[in-house]
């Protein structure tokens, strides 16, 4: 196996192949064993290393804040009013109760691989 190392990327493995092809410079081709995959390896110029990268506690906020973001949409008053919308959505307790969850993670933000709660599926009627 060949795998394409990026200096451009701190020395990651981008790709990794049977058959190595033409690569404009920096790029380069080294060989290298089956289990070594794209962006779980650097390559430090005679040996592979093993990524893990580090996920911040800022990280999760910002990944918290953007998807209390993408339901900003459900608190809207009238999207579950059926005088003022048509359709209108049957299950905003939902998406409040969900954009709660993500307030949490909002206010105390844990570093690490973090469970976010599930979306609701919006319920729409006539």
């Amino acid at each position: 196996m060949k795998a394409l190392i990026s200096p451009v990327q701190n020395n990651f493995v981008v790709q990794v192949e049977e058959t190595p092809f033409e690569v404009a410079d920096p790029l380069f081709w080294v060989d290298c064993s089956d289990d070594i995959t794209p962006y779980n390896y650097t390559y430090n110029g005679s040996t592979f290393e093993s990524y893990i990268p580090t996920i911040t506690a800022q990280y999760n906020k910002g990944r918290a804040t953007k998807l209390l973001y993408d339901t900003d949409w459900a608190t809207v008053s009238d999207v579950a009013d059926p005088a003022l919308s048509n359709p209108y959505l049957t299950n905003q307790s939902e998406f409040f109760a969900y954009r709660s969850q993500l307030r949490a993670f909002i206010a105390n933000p844990t570093e690490g691989i973090v469970s976010f709660p599930t979306k609701p599926t919006a319920q729409w009627s006539s």
